[in-house]
């Protein structure tokens, strides 16, 4: 795996954790990368790509204007609930992509001591 991808994967997983970008976002951000980069077999992802599809039809932050005051409420209101549901799964996903590729990318380095 290219080095890129990996750090667009952790640094993503990371904005994830700490609230430092929108929940759905990030994890609709996490679902290209996966495409992206032909991670399909990676079962970690799975939660994510499951998120982004339950919220297929959430209206991202650049098509709201095109929605009524009244449905953004509502949807919020309805995302808000589902975020914090699915959220502790999430977390647990970027958690074991972070290790698994600050792994990846430690051994590439060095691949006889695994290390820098």
């Amino acid at each position: 795996m290219e080095e890129i991808a990996q750090k667009e994967i952790t640094s993503t997983c990371l904005l994830l954790m700490t609230d430092d970008i929108e929940f759905i976002e990030g994890c609709r951000k996490l679902v290209f990368l996966r495409n992206q980069y032909d991670l399909a077999e990676d079962l970690t992802f799975s939660p994510i790509v499951g998120i982004v599809s339950e919220t297929d039809d959430f209206p991202d932050k650049n098509a709201r204007e095109n929605f009524s005051k009244d449905y953004l409420e509502r949807i919020d209101k309805e995302v808000m609930d589902y975020i914090l549901e699915v959220r502790p799964s999430i977390i647990d996903a970027c958690s074991i992509l972070i290790e698994k590729y600050v792994s990846v990318a430690k051994k590439q380095n060095n691949p006889i001591t695994g290390s820098m």
